[in-house]
């Protein structure tokens, strides 16, 4: 957690503590809100944080809302009867609160349910939507740069930087290869394996070809058309080629 984020949080959770008692004054002392915001708030705090830090990124995240849900519902009923609980044990063994019975705990259960959502709720709401907002972030940022990936060769003095979403395929004579782009050729000195490795989302189909799948018009285990042009599979790169291509719809 940055320092910005502590500060934040550090405030937030001063000012719920200093709630406490405010609040408790609609319905009982000060003192008795304070002594209610030291047992309770520990709990809320630790609640929160299970909430932000590994139920809603491996639970909600991941779609497991049932289980979400019910832990959800198990964990505030539990420490809700936690809070009931010591609130009982108070009012029937504390001297100065006998004369109020156990009728107090009606309300005392209400106030610690409202104080549980009302402190919980907005904590783990915000850091859900930034976290989330973060995670979409970096889901979107993956996939421009995935649409905006390219490679550099040097052709007739200058360097050349292509989207890789262009080429449509590369052919390979000796030491030089051509990267047939949609309107034009472009000749580096180059070798086809070492583009085979810059190249993630290509298919070596032969010693002599790479293709993009994106643009193949028709293919099988034999031949793959690209570009009116029918690039040959090679014996070896067979399987690479069932593999890319969806070997149960091509005809052998």
């Amino acid at each position: 957690m940055k320092r910005r984020q502590i500060l934040i949080h550090s405030g937030y959770w001063v000012t719920a503590f200093l709630c406490f008692p405010l609040l408790y004054s609609f319905i009982g002392s000060i003192v008795q809100g304070v002594i209610y915001g030291s047992i309770s708030l520990p709990l809320i705090v630790g609640v929160t944080y299970f909430f932000i830090y590994w139920a809603v990124p491996n639970l909600l995240f991941n779609e497991r809302y049932a289980l979400f849900f019910l832990l959800t519902s198990t964990i505030f009923l539990g420490v809700l009867n936690i809070q009931i609980v010591f609130a009982l044990i108070q009012r029937i063994f504390l001297p100065e609160d006998i004369a109020a019975e156990i009728a107090f705990v009606h309300w005392d259960t209400i106030y610690l349910m409202t104080t549980t959502i009302l402190f919980s709720l907005p904590a783990i709401t915000y850091e859900t939507l930034r976290n989330w907002t973060k995670k979409q972030k970096q889901v979107t940022q993956l996939q421009q740069n995935k649409r905006e990936e390219f490679i550099e060769v040097k052709s007739d003095g200058k360097t050349h930087r292509i989207p890789c979403s262009n080429i449509h395929f590369i052919e390979s004579f000796g030491d030089y290869v051509h990267i047939h782009l949609e309107d034009e050729k472009i000749i580096t000195r180059m070798t086809l394996k070492r583009l085979n490795k810059e190249l993630s989302n290509f298919v070596r189909v032969h010693r002599s070809y790479i293709v993009n799948p994106d643009f193949c018009k028709a293919f099988n285990l034999d031949e793959i058309v690209v570009k009116e042009k029918e690039i040959p599979v090679g014996r070896t790169y067979k399987e690479n080629v069932s593999e890319a291509f969806d070997h149960n719809r091509m005809a052998t």
